[in-house]
């Protein structure tokens, strides 16, 4: 709101500054209903084709609502009806301008009736640029909280360990391990020893040398120090 009022604020001291004191000058001037019915039909007509209408409404009040448990689905439809709104007034504001051009090319040694289509011509840059003006706030704050919804969670670091297992889980697949000797392979790289690995994984001493033979095989390992280095460097 503050950027509308700042915009119609330099418009009047324009005009006072050009001497353009009357009010109904200052009206005639900047106040063209066509070209503002034609951006405001052309918006709706939009919205209301693709249907997102009520996806830009509740936009507009998401942006500066601090309504809590608001999905990031529901901000991401309501910042692609906004970001179809911006596009739709571009257009709109390239169309207002190519028809004054128009007409001011065929009239170009008749400077009065071209001057006419001059302002036209400005005001189709001044509404949309205005419009978009509103928009921008709006946009940025939506942004922001779709944002705040992609940001790591509270427990990184339990997303990262479990990242990082499964990680290394496929990349000891890739060698051509079982599920079983991926998971001996993984606990003989942290220093457990064979008894250990055993209780870990509730099988014999006699079953984990069996894999761990495997293992050293399948990775063309030498010995677990190999083994280890080759596992922190997956």
């Amino acid at each position: 709101m503050w950027i509308v009022l700042s915009a119609l604020g330099m418009l009047v001291f324009w005009s006072i500054q050009f001497g353009f004191y009357s009010l109904d000058n200052f009206y005639k001037m900047y106040v063209d209903g066509p070209t503002f019915l034609l951006i405001a039909v052309t918006v709706l007509l939009v919205l209301l084709i693709a249907g997102v209408e009520k996806d830009f409404i509740r936009g507009l009040y998401l942006a500066f609502s601090r309504k809590k448990g608001v999905s990031r689905i529901e901000l991401q439809t309501s910042l692609k009806a906004i970001q179809y709104v911006e596009r739709t007034v571009m257009l709109v504001m390239i169309l207002v301008l190519v028809v004054p051009m128009v007409d001011i090319f065929y009239h170009m040694d008749n400077m009065i009736t071209a001057g006419p289509a001059l302002g036209v011509l400005s005001l189709g840059v001044l509404y949309p640029v205005l419009f978009l003006l509103i928009l921008m706030p709006v946009k940025m704050r939506l942004g922001q909280k779709v944002i705040s919804y992609m940001e790591e969670p509270e427990d990184k670091e339990a997303e990262r360990k479990e990242a990082d297992g499964q990680r290394l889980y496929f990349g000891l697949r890739s060698l051509g391990l079982t599920d079983r000797e991926a998971e001996v392979a993984r606990l003989a790289a942290t220093g457990m020893t064979n008894a250990e690995i055993g209780q870990e994984l509730y099988i014999s001493m006699a079953t984990v040398k069996k894999h761990m033979t495997h293992v050293l095989e399948k990775t063309q390992c030498g010995d677990r120090e190999a083994l280890a280095e080759k596992v922190r460097g997956m």
